[in-house]
């Protein structure tokens, strides 16, 4: 599965990363990051090094059910900064 690149994002956020942060973990340049999930770069090389990065910090992506559409998830020790008294903000 090839998440979106607002999936993707919206992943980072989720988990509390910042745009640097992620783009260290995955191993490219801070710009390409920013293009590919503003949806300008599709290079399935840097999405992918992306979304394992993603997937190492504990990011599971869900394809499409046919109900409720792609989406991710999770693990509850992996959120991020974010998390604040059991709730997102």
């Amino acid at each position: 599965m090839d998440p979106a690149p607002d999936l993707l994002k919206a992943a980072r956020i989720a988990i509390g990363l910042t745009q640097r942060e992620l783009a260290d973990a995955a191993r490219i340049g801070l710009r390409s990051l920013t293009r590919v999930e503003a949806g300008l770069d599709l290079n399935r090389r840097l999405h992918r090094a992306v979304k394992e990065a993603l997937e190492t910090k504990g990011v599971t992506f869900e394809p499409d059910d046919g109900v409720s559409g792609p989406g991710f998830r999770v693990r509850p020790e992996c959120l991020g900064r974010s998390r604040v008294s059991g709730s997102l903000l």
